[in-house]
């Protein structure tokens, strides 16, 4: 049984004529009177009775009409509903980052970009563990953009054939712990420092977060032990607060927690992460929507330096 039978047939029940049924649908009376024959072919039984004009259903035909409406209601309805997600997803831009950039950073800096390119159909998927797949998912075009931390010392990605960046901005991260009751930290980044630290950071060596690399280059005599890991800033803000360890935080996160003395600093400035926010996208690719962000971006005036 063929959709289009079944709209010959309520083209029929309406009109009660061949030949109007027959322009109705676009086809040649012939054709048409073959698909009504066809149809009841199916159904096993007649469905029209062509004894005089007006032509009329028999009683097999009038069982079937309501259903033959509903059916064709509901193909129409999921054609519509398909076509109508397809270009939702065409027109969807899609974007991997860190949870803590997902929360703190991309709402504001998306709605900065408003009056430059539609930002009303956004994916943000967060769920990737190590850098690796952040760039897998980015090369097999699952997303279109990677959005992350980078230290300008220590580049996530150095080929330029198959990814390029744009900084979107610049961020401060602070070493923070929960304060002793005297006000100084639990834990100090400092040389004379001899017990182990507890730290709220994953220590895996392909890590997103470009923390690792610092405590790796700087505290080579420090002793870290990852006690909790997560990229979420609020969620390792409370657990510093809590007095679980240490986390670097970014700044501005944690301005008013300072000022409190709900958390200190565990070093000087000198142990701060200076990191840029950087976009990046496959060369691999070349999707409108992805393509029109990035000219976007080139003239909001984003920093193509790196």
């Amino acid at each position: 049984m063929q959709i289009k039978w079944l709209k010959d047939f309520l083209a029929l029940s309406s009109e009660r004529n061949f030949r109007l049924a027959a322009q109705q649908r676009n086809v040649s009376q012939p054709a048409f009177s073959r698909r009504i024959q066809a149809l009841e072919t199916w159904v096993g039984t007649p469905l029209i009775d062509r004894g005089g004009q007006p032509v009329q259903l028999t009683e097999a035909g009038k069982l079937l009409l309501p259903a033959a409406q509903k059916i064709v209601d509901l193909t129409v309805s999921v054609q519509l509903d398909i076509k109508t997600q397809i270009q939702d997803d065409r027109d969807r831009i899609r974007f991997a980052t860190l949870s803590t950039l997902a929360q703190i950073f991309i709402p504001s800096w998306l709605k900065g970009l408003r009056n430059f390119v539609n930002v009303n159909q956004i994916v943000v998927k967060t769920e990737f563990d190590t850098i690796d797949e952040y760039f897998s998912v980015l090369d097999e075009n699952t997303v279109d953009f990677f959005i992350c931390y980078e230290d300008p010392s220590h580049r996530f990605h150095e080929d330029e054939s198959a990814f390029s960046s744009l900084k979107l901005g610049e961020e401060t991260l602070v070493p923070v712990v929960r304060p002793a009751s005297d006000g100084s930290p639990l834990w100090r980044l400092s040389d004379s420092y001899n017990g182990q630290i507890p730290c709220l950071h994953t220590l895996s060596s392909r890590s997103p977060s470009p923390i690792r690399h610092h405590m790796e280059s700087r505290y080579g005599n420090l002793q870290f032990k990852s006690v909790y890991e997560s990229s979420i800033a609020p969620t390792l803000k409370a657990m510093a607060i809590e007095g679980f360890g240490l986390a670097w935080i970014p700044k501005a996160h944690i301005i008013d927690d300072l000022a409190a003395g709900r958390l200190v600093r565990a070093g000087g400035a000198s142990d701060d992460i200076h990191v840029e926010i950087r976009i990046f996208r496959s060369l691999k690719h070349s999707e409108p929507r992805a393509g029109k962000f990035w000219t976007a971006l080139l003239q909001n005036g984003v920093d193509q330096g790196g």
